[in-house]
């Protein structure tokens, strides 16, 4: 019963992704156009090696981007009266949120492998059209200098990193008390996790303060994982990342589940 609960709200979420087709092309414009005006503007700065810095930040984006799509999901459920089918099922609270985390998760390791497909279709198409005197790196500067990652290294990581930002997704669903609510939260939390994340530029020569927050934000260690696999610029031991990563994330499932919990999660927003 339990695999079989899990397998319906995974699929659900799955089929909804698949049907909004307009995120999933905005899973592959933002990152391209990060890649295109921020990645090409300090690359003239800071020298062809920024690219090689940048590429995990923006595939750890995406993720961010499509975890936190799992807040949005329990938002819309509560608002539609879902969620009252989902309490009644015949499982524990906790369930029903890791089933949407684990939906939510599947859905940004989705997006980032479309994002890695079109990086390698962008790599072919600068091969192809070099040898013919047409150089791709004026219109977009990061071709030819993308380091691709260890795929036994990348997966072990976006699957951690993908957990980790549908958890944080999740918790701010539950705290949520209007789908606009959770709108205004999601742009409070997601762009300060990804700024004090090191996935722009180091985390170590960072103001004091600054350097503690990043320390602190779970999604500095997502990041990190992601540059061992591309071996770039990691700051953290791969221990010390995945072990910040599973305990956050489970930390952040307990407090949602109190939260889900107390709030009355099968009310509508709207009522």
């Amino acid at each position: 019963m339990l695999i079989q609960f899990y397998r319906a709200v995974i699929v659900r979420e799955s089929q909804k992704l698949l049907k909004q087709r307009d995120r999933l092309a905005a899973a592959m414009v933002r990152p391209v156009l990060w890649l295109w005006i921020i990645g090409g503007g300090m690359q003239a700065l800071a020298g062809v090696d920024y690219t090689a810095r940048l590429l995990p930040g923006i595939i750890g984006m995406t993720l961010l981007f499509g975890g936190m799509v799992g807040g949005l999901s329990i938002a819309l459920d509560k608002d539609a009266g879902t969620m009252r089918l989902l309490v009644t099922a015949p499982v524990k609270t906790h369930h029903i949120l890791i089933a949407k985390t684990l939906g939510a998760a599947l859905g940004a390791l989705v997006q980032m492998t479309l994002l890695l497909a079109l990086l390698l279709g962008l790599e072919g198409l600068y091969t192809l059209l070099a040898p013919l005197g047409v150089d791709l790196q004026l219109a977009l500067p990061w071709v030819g200098r993308t380091m691709w990652p260890q795929v036994h290294l990348l997966l072990p990581a976006a699957i951690l990193a993908a957990l980790s930002c549908a958890a944080l997704g999740v918790v701010c669903g539950t705290f949520a008390k209007s789908i606009d609510g959770f709108a205004v939260m999601m742009n409070f939390v997601i762009f300060p996790v990804f700024f004090f994340s090191g996935a722009l530029y180091p985390i170590d020569p960072m103001p004091a303060l600054a350097r503690w927050v990043s320390l602190m934000n779970p999604f500095s260690y997502c990041v990190d994982m992601l540059r061992h696999a591309f071996t770039s610029h990691a700051e953290f031991s791969l221990v010390l990342s995945s072990t910040v990563l599973i305990v956050s994330t489970l930390a952040m499932l307990a407090v949602a589940t109190w939260k889900f919990s107390q709030s009355g999660a099968a009310v509508p927003l709207s009522n």
